[in-house]
């Protein structure tokens, strides 16, 4: 049941808003409701990697990866336009049985539940007054808080509080198939972006990204990619989602709090983002706990630095000079190099 007034409402139950809840009730602040719109399981536009660092931090929360299916698919290729440039033992992503994020969302929010967090679920924003420090959820739910938390992605309810430009387009389709297990990683389909095509188990996960331009048909060119992989597969059920480029403000006034894609913390090149969300939540529970809004402001600030550096690097990496030396001249001179530096990006993510 919910009741009139928290010390802190969090809006959405995903990584970073279920993070920021546990966190709160382990220091000790346990008058805590959680609002999520869907209702678990629910399904997330996701290429459904994780990596070690990733799996450390969900641990930390007292998460077993392991449980949720999770381990590592062996073959990595690397394609540039559809021709294959580089073999790789993956050591770095590990992914579900379903090759999606449902079973580890399901679990961290049971986890959630069993540590006491109150999460109430089909239960949007339709309403926030913040100068009476009330937010409506539901049909006219009216409920009073001293904080709040948006943890509900990149065009989430919170968002109206924060500029969102630029942002980056993700695509997925998932479906049973004979495909041979393996991960394959395409460049040179997207202008700013990359494709997958996961396949494990009689599951296959093919994915698109790019930075959004409203005036590409992205659906067009998704069918455009599978047909050129000679995968024949109805689109209908075709899931898309937007992640954010740049970090926003961690917190707005004294008590409005954003972690996870609601700040931004979502690298602007791999469009990694869970391990950053479990901390930015972790962070803004701190915040709230300690009255110190310092401690998720300079998490915030940590983040712009490192995804400056990584715009830069994905800028230099996608002009059409540099792709072509790091696919034609690397990967077939330099393929340890090559193995190397996926090996060291990838593992910090």
């Amino acid at each position: 049941m919910i009741k009139k007034h928290y010390n802190t409402v969090i809006i959405g139950a995903g990584p970073a808003g279920l993070a920021c809840a546990i966190t709160l009730m382990q220091n000790g602040v346990c008058d805590v409701l959680v609002a999520e719109k869907y209702k678990f399981p629910r399904n997330k536009c996701c290429a459904g990697y994780i990596t070690q660092k990733t799996v450390k931090e969900y641990a930390r929360f007292g998460l077993d990866t392991e449980e949720c299916g999770y381990s590592y698919i062996e073959d990595f290729k690397l394609f540039f336009k559809h021709k294959l440039r580089q073999r790789i033992k993956n050591r770095f992503l590990l992914t579900s049985r379903e090759i999606n994020r449902v079973s580890l969302d399901y679990a961290f929010f049971r986890l959630a539940v069993d540590n006491g967090v109150q999460i109430e679920e089909n239960m949007p924003v339709t309403g926030h007054f913040p100068e009476k420090n009330t937010v409506i959820l539901g049909k006219n739910v009216s409920v009073e808080y001293d904080n709040i938390v948006f943890a509900d992605g990149t065009f989430g309810f919170g968002s109206a509080y924060q500029k969102t430009k630029r942002r980056n387009l993700a695509m997925q389709l998932v479906f049973k198939s004979d495909i041979r297990d393996g991960i394959d990683i395409h460049f040179g389909v997207t202008k700013r972006g990359y494709c997958w095509v996961s396949s494990q188990n009689g599951v296959t996960n093919v994915g698109m990204t790019d930075e959004y331009r409203g005036s590409k048909d992205y659906k067009k060119q998704f069918k455009s990619f599978i047909s050129d992989l000679g995968i024949s597969q109805n689109t209908s059920s075709l899931y898309s989602a937007f992640t954010p480029i740049g970090v926003r403000k961690p917190v707005i006034g004294s008590n409005m709090y954003f972690a996870g894609d609601a700040m931004g913390a979502c690298d602007p090149f791999t469009l990694s983002g869970v391990r950053n969300a479990l901390i930015s939540g972790e962070k803004a529970a701190l915040s709230i706990a300690r009255s110190d809004t310092r401690i998720i402001k300079r998490y915030a600030r940590k983040l712009k630095l490192k995804f400056f550096f990584m715009r830069l690097l994905m800028k230099t990496f996608y002009v059409p000079c540099v792709r072509w030396l790091m696919f034609n001249v690397g990967c077939r001179f330099l393929g340890g190099m090559v193995t190397f530096v996926f090996n060291r990006l990838l593992n910090k993510k």
